[in-house]
């Protein structure tokens, strides 16, 4: 099992990303239930659960959940080399499965810190998590203001600081994983409320019309490199800091989330879609913008080493 770790801040729409994520699962077990594997522990299934009821009846969930008090952590499993929309090799799991270990949280680069001052007593569990090789920061696309000098800039750049402060702590508890192979890092970036960007933004970000899931592989990296480079100047200099600590550092991946929103009345709820005629509703959402997530997160998985307790 190799881990994944998602960072944001509240506000930032973290909250629907999971209940997001957890809806593009529950369609991908259903059509790949041979290939495709969720677990979760009784506390976690429920707060998903009660995100997913929320999105799939049109209604907002509520205010991001305190994920430092509330950890929410859950598994995929990926059977490696089966699935038409999954490639991968990597070692063997029960089952031929390849599993990944999330775990959702706010995290705030002081806790990390004070964390590694200690890390000769933390436990197993504690350890596999700083040492997640798959980085998943959120990014809230309302906080890209076409001024970036602009107030409504100001959360954004706050987060810039604590992303780039934990991403640096992440990378030394990689550093001192014993497994040389183990030591790397894979940034997959998730832009969310992408229906709220301003227009001037996505102008001055040069951003192709249509939805994201239409764009080609290059003006997806195009403009999330924008995005790093306008928005988030620390988070891009960590990133493009070479350092001799042993660690690989893999460029980053981009992918957009949002909701189509319809007014009735004086109230605005969340569009929705049948999913079949026995499933339910869905939220409309870009699934194949989650569904390529998930892939990458599945390639990655067979490509990693298998963990080891310590």
């Amino acid at each position: 099992m190799t881990s994944a770790l998602v960072l944001g801040e509240r506000g930032c729409g973290l909250t629907t990303f999971v209940g997001l994520l957890y809806t593009a699962q529950v369609r991908l077990g259903t059509e790949n239930s041979d290939e495709f594997r969720f677990h979760a522990e009784r506390e976690s299934i429920q707060q998903m659960e009660a995100v997913y009821g929320e999105l799939g009846a049109g209604r907002f969930p509520a205010a991001d959940v305190d994920w430092e008090r509330h950890p929410l952590s859950f598994v995929f499993g990926f059977r490696r080399g089966h699935a038409a929309w999954l490639t991968g090799g990597g070692g063997s799991e029960e089952e031929g499965f390849s599993t990944v270990h999330f775990q959702v949280g706010g995290m705030p680069a002081e806790a990390v810190s004070e964390l590694q001052d200690h890390d000769a007593v933390l436990d197993a569990a504690t350890l596999r998590l700083l040492r997640s090789p798959i980085q998943i920061p959120i990014v809230d696309g309302a906080w890209l203001a076409p001024d970036r000098t602009s107030i409504g800039a100001l959360p954004l750049a706050r987060y810039d600081q604590h992303l780039a402060g934990t991403l640096d702590l992440l990378r030394k508890f990689l550093a001192s994983d014993r497994n040389r192979r183990a030591r790397q890092m894979f940034p997959l970036f998730v832009v969310t409320k992408f229906d709220r960007v301003p227009s001037e933004t996505l102008k001055a970000l040069e951003a192709p019309s249509g939805p994201p899931e239409g764009w080609r592989p290059d003006e997806r990296l195009a403009v999330g490199d924008r995005i790093l480079r306008g928005y988030l100047p620390a988070t891009s200099e960590f990133l493009a800091r070479a350092k001799d600590d042993g660690v690989r550092l893999s460029n980053p991946g981009w992918f957009f989330s949002g909701l189509r929103t319809e007014e009735r009345g004086d109230e605005i709820r969340i569009a929705r879609r049948r999913i079949s005629p026995i499933s339910g509703w869905e939220p409309e959402y870009p699934f194949e913008e989650f569904k390529g997530l998930l892939t990458r997160i599945g390639e990655l998985a067979g490509r990693l080493p298998v963990e080891r307790p310590d």
